[in-house]
C-alpha cells in the first residue's frame, strides 16, 4: 500500500477515534511508569509464546532468533510511547502484520498477544501511578486508543497480505488450469471453493460455479444474461464496483476489491474478489472473470477478538474504579444519610437530597454491571423451581412497580419446572426480562410466563417464554438485543441482557428473542433440568 495513502488514512483515524495531542502528551508522561518494565513484559511475551504450540511453530530459529526478536520488540515498544506518530511509524506497524501473514502466523494469535501485552502495560501504569485518579482514567484510555490503532494498522496489513496471497495463488491456478481447459473449464468450476463468476462485457451473468449458486441462492438459469450488480450487490456498492468492472476491461485485471454479496434469502455476505478478462484466441477481450473469496467469519473474528480485549480492558478498569471509587461512595452514603435526618423538617432540601441518593445508586449500579459482565461465571447451583425463580424476580421488582398497574400471570401446567440452577444468577437474568419489559409497555402492563417442556441436546429441559404487551422489539434491533452495550433506553450501559446471556449459556441453555407477534416482545429461555 503507498505509505502516504497509507498514513493519510492512519490520520483519519486518529480523529475517528478521538486521538488528541493530550493523548501523546499522557502517553509520553506514562512512558516513566512503563520503560523500566520493558525487559519483564519482553520475557513475559516470548516466554507465554513458547508455551502455545501453534504461534511457537513459527519461532524456527531457535534462541538466537528469540533474542533478535525481543530487540525488535523493544524497538516497538520505545517508539510506541515516544513517537512520532509519522508515516515512517505507520509504514513499521503495516509492515508488522504484513510479516505475520507471510510467516502463517494466525492473526488470533496477534491479537491474543496485543491484549496480553495491553493488559501488562496497563497493569504498570496502575500499580505505578503517581496522581489524580481521573487522570490515570484518561490516561488509560490514551493509551488504548493508541493500542487500538496500531492493532487496526497491524490487522489491516495482515488481511491485505493474507487476501493477497490467497488471490494470487488462486489466480495462478486459475490461468493455468483456463489455458489447458480452453479458459473455461468446467472442472474446476465445480470444485472450486470460491466464488466463480464470469460476466459479459456489459456486466450480465453468463455462468458462475456451483459454490456461487449455493452461496447467492439462484441456479445460473434464473439469473443468466441478467445485470449481476443489480441483482446480487447493495444499492450503494453498485457505482463503486461497476467503475471497477469498467477498470479490469480497461487495465485487463483488478485485484483487492470488497463488497457485500446480498444472497437470495437476503443475508449479506462479505467478499474479496480477484478479477480479470478473458480474450479470445485472437486476443481480444469477450468477458470478465471474478473470483471471489468469503471473508465474512474472518471479519467477525477480527470484530469479535477486538472486542475481547476491549472487555479485558473493562475488567482492569473495573478494579482500578473500585479500589478508588468505593470508599468515595462510602463517604457519600453515609454524608447523606445524616444529611438526611438533619433535614427531616425541610422537606424541600430532603427531595434534594433522596435525589443525590438516587444518583449514588445509579453510579453504583453501572458499576456493578460492569464488573458483572467482565467477571467469570462461576455457579453455585441447587434444586429450584424456576416458578419461584421469576417470581422472586418480579418481588424484587416491587418498587418499580409501585403506582403502576402492572400484572404477572403465568401458565406452568402440569409440568415439574424443577432445575438444577444458580438460583441467584437466574433470578438476575429474569428480573432484567420483567424490568426491560416495565420499562417498555404503557399501563396497563401485562407479562405473561409460559412454561413448557423441551430439550437440549436430546436431554430434558425447560423452556420459559416471557411475553408483554409492549411495542415489541423493531426487526433492526432483533440481532443486536444480546450485544454488549446496545440498549434503546436512556438509563443503563446496555449490558444486562450480555449478562443474561452469558448466564444462560454457561448453564448450558439458550435465549433468544421469539418470532414476531402483533403486540409485544417474546423472550424464550430454555435451561437444562441437569448439568451437562
Amino acid at each position: 500500500m503507498d505509505p502516504e495513502l497509507l498514513y493519510q488514512r492512519y490520520c483519519d483515524l486518529q480523529r475517528y477515534v478521538g486521538w488528541t495531542d493530550k493523548d501523546v502528551a499522557r502517553i509520553r508522561h506514562a512512558a516513566r511508569y512503563v520503560e523500566p518494565a520493558f525487559p519483564q513484559l519482553i520475557d513475559d511475551f516470548y516466554a507465554e509464546i513458547q508455551r502455545h504450540p501453534e504461534p511457537a511453530r513459527v519461532l524456527t530459529g531457535g534462541a538466537e532468533q528469540i533474542q533478535r526478536l525481543k530487540g525488535s520488540l523493544r524497538g516497538w515498544l520505545v517508539q510506541l510511547f515516544a513517537g512520532p506518530y509519522d508515516r515512517d511509524y505507520v509504514v513499521q506497524r503495516w509492515r508488522v502484520g504484513q510479516r505475520h501473514a507471510k510467516i502463517g502466523l494466525q492473526q488470533i494469535y496477534t491479537s491474543a498477544a496485543m491484549a496480553r501485552l495491553r493488559n501488562g502495560i496497563l497493569d504498570q501504569v496502575i500499580a505505578q501511578w503517581r496522581g489524580d485518579a481521573s487522570e490515570l482514567l484518561a490516561t488509560i484510555g490514551s493509551i488504548n486508543r493508541l493500542l487500538d490503532l496500531d492493532l487496526i494498522i497491524i490487522e489491516d496489513s495482515y488481511q491485505a497480505e493474507y487476501v493477497a496471497q490467497r488471490q494470487k495463488a488462486e489466480r495462478d491456478r486459475m490461468n493455468a488450469l483456463l489455458h489447458e481447459e480452453r479458459e473455461l473449464s468446467g472442472g474446476l468450476l465445480a470444485k472450486a471453493q470460491a466464488a466463480i463468476v464470469v460476466l459479459d462485457l456489459q456486466g450480465r451473468v453468463v455462468r458462475f460455479n456451483p459454490y456461487t449458486e449455493a452461496l447467492g441462492g439462484y441456479s445460473l438459469e434464473q439469473v443468466q444474461g441478467e445485470d449481476w450488480f443489480e441483482r446480487f450487490l447493495l444499492p450503494e456498492d453498485q457505482p463503486r464496483i461497476r467503475q471497477v468492472f469498467r477498470q479490469t476491461v480497461i487495465e485487463g485485471e483488478t485485484t483487492g476489491v470488497t463488497c457485500t454479496l446480498v444472497t437470495r434469502s437476503g443475508e449479506h455476505r462479505r467478499l474479496s474478489w480477484s478479477n480479470q478478462v478473458l480474450k479470445d484466441a485472437a486476443g481480444e477481450s469477450v468477458a470478465v472473470l471474478a473470483v471471489g473469496h468469503d471473508i465474512t467469519e474472518l471479519e467477525q473474528a477480527q470484530q469479535k477478538a477486538l472486542q475481547a480485549q476491549r472487555l479485558a480492558t473493562i475488567g482492569q478498569m473495573a478494579a482500578a474504579l473500585a479500589h478508588e471509587g468505593r470508599n468515595a461512595l462510602q463517604r457519600i452514603q453515609a454524608n447523606t444519610e445524616t444529611l438526611e435526618l438533619e433535614l427531616e423538617e425541610r422537606p424541600g432540601t430532603l427531595e434534594l437530597v433522596t435525589r443525590i441518593q438516587h444518583a449514588q445508586e445509579d453510579l453504583r449500579r453501572l458499576f456493578d454491571e460492569i464488573r458483572g459482565f467482565a467477571a467469570p461465571v462461576n455457579l453455585d447451583r441447587s434444586e429450584c423451581s424456576l416458578v419461584s425463580v421469576w417470581r422472586e424476580a418480579w418481588d424484587l421488582l416491587t418498587p418499580q412497580r409501585k403506582g403502576r398497574r402492572a400484572t404477572l400471570k403465568d401458565d406452568v401446567g402440569p409440568i415439574d419446572s424443577t432445575c438444577n440452577i444458580d438460583r441467584f444468577r437466574v433470578v438476575q437474568v429474569f428480573r432484567n426480562l420483567l424490568e426491560n419489559s416495565l420499562a417498555a409497555c404503557s399501563d396497563p402492563v401485562e407479562i405473561h410466563i409460559q412454561c413448557e417442556a423441551a430439550e437440549i441436546a436430546g436431554e430434558p429441559a425447560i423452556r420459559v417464554t416471557v411475553l408483554d404487551n409492549g411495542p415489541g422489539i423493531p426487526p433492526e434491533h432483533r440481532h443486536r438485543v444480546f450485544e454488549p452495550f446496545f440498549s434503546t433506553k436512556t438509563k443503563g450501559i446496555g449490558l444486562g441482557m450480555a449478562i443474561a446471556r452469558r448466564t444462560v449459556e454457561a448453564h448450558g441453555g439458550t435465549i433468544e428473542v421469539g418470532d414476531s407477534c402483533p403486540t409485544g416482545a417474546r423472550i424464550i429461555v430454555t435451561l437444562p433440568k441437569s448439568p451437562t
